[in-house]
C-alpha cells in the first residue's frame, strides 16, 4: 500500500482543521484519516478522489465520521476526565488499540500470576513423582503425596482462572 507524502498530509490536516477540529483532535484523526484515503487509493483512485471519497462519506464533518468510526482506537478527552489513566492507558494514548498489544498489556499481570502457580504445581508434581521413584513406592502420607496433592491442586487453580479470564474476556 502506497504512503502518503507530507504534502498529502498536510493537506489532510488542514480538512480536518476546516471541518472544526482541535490540533489535539486534528493530530489523533489525522493517522485514521491517513489510512481511509490509503485505502482508497489502494483501490486504484487518485489522491483527490480519495479525499473527496472520505469527506463524502464523513457528509462534510471528517471530525465527527472519524470519531464514531474509530471510537475504539481513540482515547478522547472527554474519557480520560472521568478516570485515572494508568500506565498502560498513557502508553497507548491516541495510538492504535486494535491489534493487540493494548490488550496484552492490561492481561500481562494476570497471565504471569497464572504461569509462576502453573510452573510451581508442575514442579510440585514432579518432585513428587522423583520421590516415589527413589522410595520405590507411593506413600500420600510423606511430602511427596502433599506435594502431589498441592500440585494438582496448584495447576487445577491456574488452569480453572485461565479458563475464566478467557470466557470474561469474551463477553
Amino acid at each position: 500500500m502506497k504512503t502518503l507524502t507530507n504534502q498529502q498530509l498536510d493537506y489532510l490536516r488542514a480538512c480536518l482543521y476546516r471541518s472544526g477540529a482541535t490540533p489535539t483532535q486534528a493530530s489523533a484523526l489525522l493517522p485514521l484519516m491517513a489510512q481511509e484515503v490509503e485505502h482508497y487509493m489502494w483501490i486504484g483512485l487518485p489522491f483527490a478522489s480519495a479525499v473527496d471519497k472520505v469527506e463524502l462519506e464523513a457528509d462534510n464533518s471528517p471530525v465527527r465520521y472519524l470519531r464514531e468510526k474509530h471510537y475504539d482506537t481513540l482515547v478522547m478527552e472527554n474519557e480520560s476526565a472521568t478516570q485515572q489513566p494508568d500506565l498502560d492507558d498513557i502508553v497507548f494514548a491516541h495510538r492504535n488499540r486494535a491489534y493487540g498489544a493494548y490488550d496484552l498489556r492490561k492481561t500481562y499481570n494476570s497471565a504471569l500470576i497464572n504461569a509462576i502457580v502453573m510452573t510451581v504445581g508442575i514442579v510440585l508434581l514432579v518432585l513428587a513423582v522423583l520421590n516415589a521413584v527413589q522410595r520405590g513406592e507411593w506413600i500420600y502420607v510423606s511430602w511427596g503425596g502433599a506435594a502431589w496433592v498441592s500440585g494438582i491442586l496448584l495447576v487445577g487453580f491456574a488452569g480453572l482462572r485461565f479458563y475464566l479470564e478467557r470466557v470474561n474476556s469474551m463477553q
